[in-house]
């Protein structure tokens, strides 16, 4: 009875370690592009609205889950011509406050509030919220974001 004891803790521990080979410390450098790749997208695709840099952000088969739905690149590329169609349209300033950013073997798991302001000409008028996380994966041209998942939390600021 003693031996199976010992061998199902010798083999619950060599099963944990085996779990936890697959979270790798995050470099400064990593932790650095993961930051680029969110903000540089939000700031060029979603607030710039340019879908000339969609591969420059997202791999080929990116999807975000956005409001209920499904969106891919060229669910994005629609989002944007509407955008782009609007006359009077917005600025749109995007400030994250990341919450974990983790390396999971080959890939990075990001999660942050996304907050963003929305002024025309000089005047403010409103604010926005999302909680979201972000999965970055390595490609032959750099690190892209596969898949994103945003929630709405409402129009708040980001505290200071």
């Amino acid at each position: 009875m003693k031996n199976i004891i010992l061998l199902l803790i010798l083999f619950s521990s060599c099963k944990t370690s085996e779990l936890n080979q697959d979270h790798l410390p995050l470099t400064e450098i990593e932790e650095s592009i993961a930051k680029q790749l969110i903000q540089g997208a939000f700031d060029d695709l979603w607030a710039g609205v340019d879908s000339t840099k969609i591969a420059k952000y997202h791999t080929e088969d990116f999807i975000i889950l956005e409001a209920g739905e499904v969106w891919d690149n060229d669910r994005l590329k629609q989002f944007m011509r509407k955008q782009i169609a609007e006359v009077d349209r917005p600025s749109r300033t995007n400030e994250m406050d990341y919450l974990s950013i983790e390396k999971y073997g080959p890939s990075i798991q990001i999660a942050y509030y996304n907050y963003a302001t929305f002024t025309r000409a000089d005047t403010l008028l409103s604010h926005a919220c999302w909680l979201e996380s972000a999965l970055a994966v390595p490609t032959k041209d750099g690190w892209r974001l596969k898949m994103m998942h945003s929630t709405w939390a409402g129009n708040k600021t980001k505290p200071k």
